[in-house]
Order: structure tokens, then sequence, then C-alpha cells
């Protein structure tokens, strides 16, 4: 007796249900992380989710509730409420973060430099049993990664951190110009990400009147993004290693961070200065988008 074939099963058969929510999505990652040794790659880490989660609370933002972070290695991905306030993520958590990277920047070495990629998205997310699925979390994701972004953050000694926005999120809190936006320090780049042609996000440095380092990336029909002379308000005070830049008037300011330990050498982090018998010597970092991982 002959068997019966089986039947392939089509794509919309074989696909599972999954209902999603809607959340506002942050997008986190070090500079330069994959040049150190595991040792000062895990207190990076460590640091990273203290700076986070001090930035969140002193903002005002509920992240205790599920889901928590979730790690890329090199960053990390949250999932946060969608009735957090997005203007509370672009404004005060952002100048918040920025306080305690400058803090950082000001107890340490190059070895032990923390300086982060920031991409802010919103969107619909699943969760599928094994890990987050969405359109709008792949598309946080490629934000993070984008050269224009990397270029900003490497142009931009003075600061701790460059910002990626969406175009979406850009047109429902930014253009509308609230004071704590900073809204005229953004530029618009063209956002070209293997299934994205053709769309553009914002791109701020904190301390920049203008993100340095993106001309040449600029969006058709957006900004220019030609780097402008900073402001006086925007020179660092003297003696500010790279990363140090000023809090601006009329940010939300800092709170207290606590330090970390790591046994190294001359790696100093938050309010507490390590000595230990290791010798790190970092690898110059690749333009290629991959080599910065």
């Amino acid at each position: 007796m002959r068997a019966r074939p089986v039947k392939a099963a089509t794509a919309v058969t074989a696909v599972r249900a999954v209902k999603t929510q809607h959340y506002a999505i942050l997008v986190v990652d070090i500079e330069k992380f994959g040049s150190r040794p595991n040792p000062v790659q895990a207190w990076l880490r460590e640091r990273l989710y203290e700076l986070l989660e001090g930035a969140l609370d002193e903002a005002g933002i509920d992240h205790r509730a599920e889901p928590r972070p979730s790690d890329r290695g090199d960053g990390v991905f949250w999932l946060l409420p969608g009735s957090v306030p997005k203007i509370d993520l672009t404004g005060r958590f952002i100048d918040l973060l920025q306080a305690g990277l400058r803090a950082h920047a000001r107890t340490s070495n190059a070895d032990g430099a923390l300086r982060l990629r920031v991409a802010l998205h919103f969107g619909e997310v699943a969760w599928d049993g094994r890990g987050w699925v969405g359109e709008d979390l792949n598309t946080a994701c490629r934000i993070v990664d984008l050269q224009p972004l990397r270029e900003a953050l490497g142009a931009g000694q003075r600061s701790g951190l460059a910002l990626a926005v969406s175009d979406e999120w850009y047109r429902g809190v930014i253009r509308h110009e609230y004071p704590e936006a900073d809204s005229g320090a953004y530029r618009a780049v063209r956002f070209d990400a293997k299934e994205i042609q053709g769309a553009r996000v914002w791109i701020r440095v904190p301390g920049y009147g203008t993100p340095p380092g993106i001309e040449g990336w600029s969006a058709d029909g957006g900004a220019d993004g030609s780097g402008d002379t900073p402001g006086a308000g925007d020179t660092p005070a003297a003696g500010d290693p790279p990363g140090a830049a000023p809090v601006r008037e009329g940010s939300g300011g800092g709170g207290s961070f606590a330090g970390a330990d790591v046994h190294a050498q001359q790696v100093f982090g938050g309010d507490q200065i390590v000595h230990g018998s290791l010798n790190f010597g970092g690898v110059p970092e690749s333009r290629n988008t991959e080599g910065n991982r």
C-alpha cells in the first residue's frame, strides 16, 4: 500500500499565534566593547545596568514590572510600559544617564571608558515563549547599530552617549519643541538597514548644538546635518575627560551613582579606585559595523 504524501505546512498554518503589546523600546550598546578583556567586559556590563536603573529611577520611570531588560552581550534592550511618558525618556532620562556617564568618565581611564549608543522607538512586541519578537523591536535594534550613530559618538568625545530616535518618535514627541526635549539639537539621517530602506532617524549628541560626525549622512528633506560650532553653554569645564559633556542648563541633573568593583590595573569606576594585576591593552575600534560589537 502506497503511503500518503504529507502535505507541507503553509506559512499561515505553521506560524504560532502571538499577542503583541505596545511598549516604549530602549536599546543601548557599549562602544568598543569587544576590544576589552573579559573581566573588564563583565565590569562594564555591571556599570551599565547600574547607570540605566539609576537614571530610570531618578527620572521617575517605572521599570520594576515585567518584562525585565533583555541582555545583548554588549548592551541591552528594555521594553518599558507604553504608558511611560516618552518626553521623560527623551529628556530627563537621557540627561540623567549622561550625568552618570560623565561621573564615570571623571574617574576612569581609557580601558574603563563607558560610552553608549542609545536608540528610542515604540511599537508592538510579543513574547513567543522563547524570546521577544516584533518588527518594531527589530527596527530599534537596527537603529542602535546605524553607522551615522557610531560616527556621531566617535566624533562627540565630549559626550558619554549619542542618541538616535525613530522618525515616529521624533514626530510624536521631539518636533513639538517641549523645553526638555532639546529639539533644535537633532538632525535627520537616512535610515537604510537590511529590510528598511529610505527611512530616517534623528540623532542628538548631548553637549553639542548639532551632532558632530554625520556630515554626508543627512536625510533628503530633513535638516542638513551640518555641524554647528557649539555655543558657550556647550563648553566643557577645563580638565574634563572625553565623555564628560556638560549637563545642559535646565536639565534633570544627576543622581548618585554607586561605583563598581573589578580587579584590574588602574581601571576606575564610579567613586572607587581599584587596583590589581591585569594589563588591559585596548584594540582600536574598527569602522566596520560588526567590528564595533
